[in-house]
């Protein structure tokens, strides 16, 4: 789907919209996320009506909302959790994605277990570690409640970009045209950092919900980390003999720095080089990738379109020396009529 106009230009995969045929996974995924909130809000307004006195707001469903002082009693919401929603914006957009995005993910991945596996058991892991966190953090930190929920469904909204960024690392977005200011081609390439940043502001400066904050941003290394060392997936060639198996993205452009701005990453590369050198090579809780493997996954990241490191830094080197032409060139014309 392309729209274009005198301010942006839209290009969208026609892949991405085609949510007539929804893959297996795809389709029960979603209907049990449209199942589980509906029942969620019907069983708030029922409590609700019942006690008028409360606040709707205020009404919890512990055997679905990741409450911290009730998980013990209701563990279910460890996992269900990841399937519901109470905020509209986020019923409207975790739908979009699962629907569009799901659909081109899992026909891509050729694996229907695999987006079980990143939506549900990458969730409840994350969701594990973000209610041990808010219970250390309540013995030091007196402002934060036990008895309050939290959202325990990033995977989606913060997990799926990274996928598309996988994907369709430099297929464009959004093109803005006008005013020529702010022009900018915005990539698929830019959605993770854009999106972690955009939802770490809306936490800082309106919600204030700091266990949540913790909840977006292990999505992010979580979701992450599994994509790029655990994850296995079929080649989807030709094949006819035997399906080989994938583990893991070891293509130079998915390491973890590019996911950041160019100006944090001289201060971000040996925070990254040491947890590497850490995890990986030192205590081997993740396993090195050989050079063989790097090749292989460079070559898959080739032909989902990524650039090579060493091209994109070339990009970037030219687009600074026509920068600097250009300078010049604007003060010698500057300079000539005072001659």
């Amino acid at each position: 789907m392309k729209h274009s106009n005198k301010f942006f230009e839209v290009d969208i995969p026609e892949s991405s919209l085609s949510p007539r045929s929804l893959p297996k996974a795809t389709k029960i995924i979603t209907s049990l996320y449209l199942l589980l909130t509906l029942l969620l809000f019907v069983l708030r307004r029922i409590y609700y009506v019942r006690h008028e006195d409360q606040e709707f707001d205020s009404v919890i469903v512990p055997f679905l909302e990741l409450v911290p002082d009730k998980v013990v009693q209701y563990p279910t919401a460890i996992i269900l959790s990841n399937l519901i929603d109470i905020k509209w914006w986020k019923i409207i957009t975790n739908l979009l994605n699962l629907v569009l995005g799901g659909s081109f993910i899992e026909k891509n991945w050729g694996s229907s277990k695999e987006i079980v596996i990143f939506i549900l058991v990458l969730g409840s892991i994350t969701n594990l570690v973000v209610l041990s966190a808010t219970y250390v953090l309540a013995q030091v930190f007196t402002s934060i409640r036990l008895d309050l929920p939290i959202d325990g469904n990033y995977t989606v909204l913060v997990g799926f970009p990274i996928i598309y960024r996988q994907l369709l690392p430099e297929t464009t977005i959004i093109n803005i045209k006008y005013p020529s200011f702010i022009s900018k081609n915005f990539r698929f390439k830019l959605l993770p950092i854009f999106v972690i940043c955009f939802m770490t502001m809306v936490q800082l400066v309106w919600f204030h919900h700091f266990a949540e904050l913790i909840s977006i941003w292990l999505t992010f290394f979580t979701t992450w980390i599994y994509l790029r060392f655990y994850q296995r997936l079929p080649t989807l060639g030709n094949s006819n003999t035997t399906n080989e198996i994938i583990v893991g993205d070891a293509s130079d452009t998915f390491q973890l720095i590019y996911f950041f701005p160019d100006i944090i990453k001289p201060a971000l590369r040996p925070i990254f080089n040491f947890s590497y050198y850490l995890f990986c090579e030192k205590l081997r809780l993740i396993k090195p990738f050989e050079t063989d493997e790097i090749d292989k996954g460079n070559q898959v990241a080739e032909n989902r379109g990524a650039k090579r490191i060493d091209q994109a830094i070339d990009d970037i080197e030219a687009g600074d020396r026509r920068r600097e032409l250009a300078l010049k060139m604007l003060n010698q014309r500057m300079e000539e009529p005072n001659r």
